[in-house]
C-alpha cells in the first residue's frame, strides 16, 4: 500500500515538472511593442544629432567690410540764389534813381546784374556795374524783372541831381528823347529844354503765390511811379488777372503822383478756374488815358508765362 502511494506521488511530481517546462510566457501587447520601438528610434536620432554636431568643427564667419563708394555728382548742386535783375528791353543804366540823372551805360535785353540796394519807393534798383567809377549804378524797375530778392533790401540814398537846366515853355518840334518822348526846343545857344510832363510807369508787379491755386487767395502788389518832371493829376490803375479777361480783376483810382513819387497798390483775388501756364497777367497805369504824359508807351507791366493750377 505504501509502495503504491509512493509511486503515485512520483508520477504526479513528474507530470507537474513536465507541464512547467512547456508553458510559454504570455504574449506581449501590441501597444508595448510600438512604445519600445518609438523610444529606441528617438534615442538613435538624438544620439546621431549629438555626434554630428560634436564631430563638425565650429564655423567661424568672417565679414569683409565693403567700403562706401564716393559719389561724384554729375553737376554741382546750386546753392541759394542771389538777388538779380534781368533786362526785359535794351535799358539805360543811370547815375541815380531817375531819368534826370545821366545815362552811364546800359543792360541789353536778357543781360543780368546783381542787386545791391534800392530807392525808397522800390522803383529803382541799385546794381553792381563794374564798368563805371565806383562799380555801381541805377536801373529802373520798369525795364527789368527781379529774382531771388530778399524781403528786406537796403535803401541807398540818391546822389545829388546834375546841374538843372532852366525849364521854359516852347513850341514843339520833331526831336525825340529816348526816355521822355518829344523834346520842346527853344532857339537858345547850346540848350535843349524839356517841357514839364509826368511819365507814369509800372515799377513793380508781383503775384503771390507766383502760380495761384484755383479757389485760393492770391495777393497782388503793383508799384506805380512818376518818373517825369511834373505832377500827374488823377489817374486809374487796373489789373487783369489774365490779359484776356474782359473786366479788371482789381482797380484803383489815384489822386495824383508828384514827380519822382510813387504808390504801392495791393489787392487780394481768388481765381475760380485753372488756366495753363502759358498766359499773361497785366497791370496798366493811367488805364483811362487821363494824364498827358511825355511817354504814353510805357504804362504796362506784365507777368508771363502765367497760369493757375487746380491743386
Amino acid at each position: 500500500m505504501r509502495i503504491k502511494n509512493l509511486i503515485s506521488i512520483l508520477v504526479l511530481f513528474s507530470l507537474l515538472t513536465a507541464c512547467q517546462l512547456t508553458v510559454a510566457p504570455p504574449p506581449t501587447q501590441p501597444s508595448d511593442i510600438d512604445a519600445v520601438g518609438t523610444a529606441v528610434e528617438l534615442t538613435t536620432v538624438a544620439k546621431f544629432t549629438e555626434i554630428a554636431s560634436s564631430a563638425v568643427p565650429p564655423i567661424t564667419t568672417t565679414f569683409t567690410a565693403i567700403p562706401t563708394p564716393t559719389l561724384t555728382p554729375d553737376s554741382a548742386v546750386s546753392g541759394p540764389c542771389g538777388p538779380t535783375v534781368t533786362a526785359t528791353v535794351n535799358a539805360n543804366v543811370r547815375s541815380g534813381p531817375g531819368t534826370a540823372y545821366d545815362t552811364i551805360g546800359s543792360l541789353m535785353l536778357g543781360q543780368t546784374a546783381t542787386i545791391v540796394g534800392r530807392n525808397d519807393a522800390y522803383t529803382w534798383w541799385y546794381i553792381a556795374y563794374p564798368s563805371v567809377s565806383g562799380g555801381h549804378a541805377w536801373i529802373a524797375g520798369s525795364v527789368v524783372t527781379s529774382a531771388c530778392v530778399p524781403s528786406v533790401v537796403q535803401v541807398v540814398a540818391a546822389p545829388p541831381l546834375p546841374t538843372a537846366v532852366p525849364l521854359v515853355e516852347a513850341a514843339p518840334t520833331d526831336v525825340e528823347d529816348e526816355d521822355n518822348g518829344p523834346l520842346l526846343l527853344v532857339p537858345m545857344p547850346d540848350l535843349q529844354i524839356k517841357i514839364k510832363k509826368p511819365d507814369l510807369i509800372v515799377s513793380e508787379f508781383t503775384i503771390t503765390p507766383a502760380t495761384p491755386v484755383m479757389g485760393q487767395n492770391a495777393h497782388v502788389r503793383i508799384g506805380v511811379y512818376n518818373q517825369g518832371n511834373a505832377v500827374s493829376g488823377q489817374y486809374s490803375v487796373r489789373w487783369y488777372g489774365l490779359s484776356s479777361f474782359p473786366n479788371p480783376s482789381c482797380s484803383w483810382t489815384v489822386d495824383n503822383s508828384n514827380a519822382g513819387g510813387g504808390r504801392i497798390l495791393q489787392c487780394d483775388f481768388v481765381f475760380n478756374s485753372w488756366y495753363p501756364i502759358n498766359k499773361t497777367s497785366v497791370a496798366i497805369v493811367d488805364a483811362g488815358n487821363q494824364v498827358s504824359e511825355s511817354n504814353e508807351g510805357n504804362n504796362q507791366g506784365t507777368i508771363t508765362p502765367f497760369g493757375v493750377t487746380d491743386h
